[in-house]
């Protein structure tokens, strides 16, 4: 592992490790504003949001790659650490639409990635996933008996200072002197790809919690299951990355069992495959590996998420929308593994 591919993954490690204290219990908390099935409507705003950032990141990459690192990071972590102090659901909106702007970043770190080689992606998103094996039970520890206010405010904090391995790093700047996107039909498929995880990502965890009754500390260690099995998976996808193709076929089939949540809440663990979709996608869909392929399938990605998050908005029922979700994913895992490249 050379020097700069252990900037990257330092960087992406203290991300996760803020990322997975935190994330699970970002619906629970937004509950407070709006009722559950109206909750999709705040992802929608925060998504929306972030849609042109990794276009704005892959143009401040022209002059510092890492500047938009920077920003992103640290608006990012400030958004999360004042989300706990919203009063209103105006004010949560625009805390988490500024957690949101991690987007800006992630051009700069998928290029930088593929420069290393073919895998990249997908091995530092597997390593990364590391903190999840500990992080979501802490961090249902922490919400249970200090409250969700300090834990979104230490999750923040180490979020914001997620950019800082990547300081002391030199890297060239963006060598195309103008914005050169190639669009085909084939540039909208990642969209689609993430509609099943945008429907179900609000929800999974909060369904099962209200489901079954549960704690706070284990829909934490359902949710270290799940990033477990995202990381066995996504890590298998690096060593094979050959194979990606079918990987991403499997990893969408996995997936399309959440709909089975009723039987166990530990069927939720199965939407830790998401972990390995969104990497494999990047690896699958990104012809020429620079960062404005990587901003245009970011950008995609998020019109996904919007798409998704729409889509929750219109099914009220969630049991539906969980099902549908799951049957969207199983119909793209046919669909990928059927078609030619």
């Amino acid at each position: 592992m050379n020097t700069k591919e252990r900037s990257l993954l330092g960087s992406w490690i203290i991300w996760s490790v803020a990322y997975y204290m935190y994330y699970p219990f970002i619906s629970i908390y937004l509950s407070r504003f709006v009722e559950e099935s109206k909750l999709s409507l705040f992802f929608v705003v925060f998504q929306a949001v972030s849609l042109p950032l990794p276009l704005i990141g892959a143009r401040l990459s022209k002059r510092n790659r890492i500047l938009p690192i920077i920003i992103g990071m640290l608006v990012g972590g400030i958004g999360m650490i004042m989300l706990p102090f919203s009063r209103n659901i105006l004010e949560a909106t625009i805390f988490m639409s500024l957690n949101y702007f991690i987007s800006l970043s992630l051009p700069s770190y998928y290029s930088l990635m593929s420069e290393v080689g073919e895998g990249t992606i997908t091995r530092i998103w597997s390593l990364s996933i590391l903190p999840s094996i500990i992080m979501p039970s802490l961090g249902g520890l922490l919400a249970q008996y200090f409250g969700l206010r300090l834990l979104f405010m230490i999750g923040g904090i180490v979020l914001a200072t997620s950019f800082l391995p990547m300081v002391n790093s030199s890297y060239n700047s963006s060598s195309q002197s103008l914005l050169n996107f190639n669009i085909t039909i084939r540039s909208f498929l990642p969209a689609i790809l993430i509609l099943p995880i945008a429907m179900e990502f609000p929800y999974i965890y909060l369904v099962v919690y209200n489901y079954f009754h549960l704690t706070k500390e284990y829909v934490g260690i359902i949710a270290t299951s799940a990033e477990i099995l995202g990381m066995l998976l996504t890590y298998l996808a690096s060593k094979l990355i050959f194979r990606k193709k079918y990987l991403l076929s499997l990893s969408l089939f996995l997936f399309s069992l959440t709909s089975l949540y009723f039987l166990s809440p530990t069927i939720a663990i199965f939407f830790g495959c998401w972990e390995v979709i969104v990497p494999l996608t990047l690896e699958y869909f990104s012809s020429r590996k620079t960062v404005y392929d990587f901003a245009l399938i970011t950008t995609m990605q998020g019109l996904g998420w919007v798409l998704g998050y729409l889509i929750d908005y219109f099914i009220p029922n969630i049991s539906l929308l969980l099902l549908s979700s799951s049957l969207i994913a199983f119909l793209l895992a046919l669909m990928i593994v059927f078609t030619k490249d």
